[in-house]
């Protein structure tokens, strides 16, 4: 067969391997440009992005989380020192004003009589009219100050709250789904990475079957550009052989035929890569968009919450911190200035104050009814007819020793109830123990007559033994 073939048919065939050649490589350099292109976005770029975006979303999601722990610091601290002061208002300090207000009706209700009283004024009296009501109405008052202003710091407190910081929570919360739902759509080719370990040609995701397959088709184009490029060169050995007699080149011209014949086989089967590496390509370049435009969707999304975020802190959380300290400050502000209520509460402040007031009220009211009346009976009645009786039995010597005990008696009784009796309340007391002048007595003048005769006192006596009666029988 090599005695039939002739120079001119080789020339031929290596013209049409020369062309051939050519259109191989060109088709084999855009080849290779499309899968540099792919590896390179598929490989790099895309990995790159999105570990960009991921540490951005990290970042985004500390900030979310830092505000949440912030917005639930200041619903604690809202409601341990705002809405416990209404708490102890309703549990402490109302039960002590109505204890109060029960132990100002009981003064009220208990009668003085004019004629126990240091003055001429015959005015009907009760135990109220002997306390500082002044006082007791500017306690109230300034109670009444300090409940209103409470009422108006949480009404500001709430207000401010709802509308510069839930509501401003409210928002970043939902947009806070929309970043998931939009970083959630990268999580196919996060999970290839992660689980790639780096390698991502060894993957056996989209991405890396993609790349593996390329891979593949750049090995069949690498492979049939060699098979030309043999073919190519064969011809020119063969034109060699047959131009010069005295050639020592080898070459099978009858495989030289065949490799001709089949030339066109070769380069369709390079086309038809050439056809599968453009649609990866198309493929590939799709992933990526895609995939990029979620990257920048979620990058977009992210940086604009994140300066919301920031301004938040900066500007929002602030002004509300210094609101909420000032209103703390007002809160735990009270009218009652005492070094020993200084570790209490306003509210615990005035209802220990109040009940020192109801303790002391109460225990007028008890020693008024229990002690003092009987103890004025004794003293401008029983005593004197006691003492009269003894100047009667010739002034015996009882009489000094009864008068000694007297003297000592109401010492104690002034020593242990006098300080709850007012001024104004008439009471003899120790110096005021009747004693002998002469045969005339003083101090007698309740129990006997101008005549000197003794008699029970009609008048002031049984008033005050009908008053004493009254509050036993209660």
């Amino acid at each position: 067969m090599d005695n039939d073939i002739g120079i001119a048919q080789v020339l031929r065939w290596r013209d049409e391997a020369q062309e051939t050649l050519r259109k191989a490589q060109k088709l084999c350099t855009a080849a290779q440009s499309s899968l540099q292109k792919t590896l390179q976005d598929l490989a790099f770029e895309l990995p790159r992005e999105l570990e960009s975006v991921e540490h951005l979303f990290d970042s985004y999601q500390n900030q979310f989380e830092r505000i949440d722990k912030q917005i639930k610091n200041l619903k604690r601290i809202l409601m341990e020192s705002v809405d416990k002061v209404f708490i102890d208002i309703d549990s402490i300090l109302v039960p002590s004003l109505s204890q109060l207000d029960s132990t100002i009706t009981r003064l009220k209700g208990v009668t003085v009589p004019s004629f126990i009283l240091n003055s001429t004024d015959t005015a009907s009296k009760t135990l109220l009219d002997f306390i500082a009501t002044d006082s007791i109405d500017l306690l109230k008052h300034n109670i009444d100050v300090y409940k209103t202003n409470c009422a108006k710091i949480k009404q500001l407190l709430s207000d401010e709250f709802q509308s510069r910081i839930l509501n401003s929570y409210q928002q970043f919360s939902t947009q806070h789904g929309i970043v998931d739902t939009e970083f959630e759509r990268l999580g196919p080719i996060q999970i290839e990475f992660r689980t790639a370990h780096g390698k991502i040609l060894e993957s056996k995701g989209v991405l890396g079957t993609t790349l593996q397959e390329n891979q593949a088709l750049e090995n069949e184009l690498v492979s049939l550009l060699q098979m030309l490029t043999n073919h190519f060169d064969q011809c020119n050995k063969a034109i060699e052989l047959l131009s010069t007699s005295s050639s020592n080149v080898n070459v099978n011209i009858e495989v030289l035929a065949n490799d001709a014949q089949e030339l066109n086989e070769v380069f369709k089967d390079l086309t038809s890569i050439y056809d599968i590496v453009l649609t990866n390509e198309t493929k590939s370049n799709k992933i990526y968009q895609q995939y990029s435009a979620y990257v920048d969707k979620s990058r977009d999304i992210i940086r604009s919450e994140m300066v919301k975020m920031r301004d938040f802190k900066v500007t929002l959380l602030p002004k509300f911190l210094i609101l909420l300290h000032r209103s703390m400050n007002i809160l735990q502000t009270c009218s009652i200035t005492d070094e020993s209520f200084k570790e209490i509460s306003p509210c615990e402040i005035y209802s220990e104050t109040i009940k020192s007031l109801v303790f002391h009220y109460t225990q007028f009211i008890e020693v008024y009814e229990t002690k003092y009346l009987t103890e004025l009976h004794h003293e401008e009645f029983v005593y004197p007819r006691i003492f009269l009786k003894k100047i009667r039995d010739f002034l015996s010597e009882d009489l000094y020793r009864i008068q000694l005990e007297e003297t000592n008696r109401r010492k104690l009784w002034l020593e242990k109830y006098g300080e709850l009796i007012p001024r104004e309340f008439k009471l003899p007391g120790e110096d005021e123990v009747p004693v002998v002048v002469q045969v005339i007595t003083e101090g007698l003048e309740q129990i006997q007559k101008e005549d000197g005769v003794e008699e029970f006192n009609d008048g002031e006596e049984k008033v005050l033994l009908d008053l004493i009666r009254s509050i036993k029988q209660k």
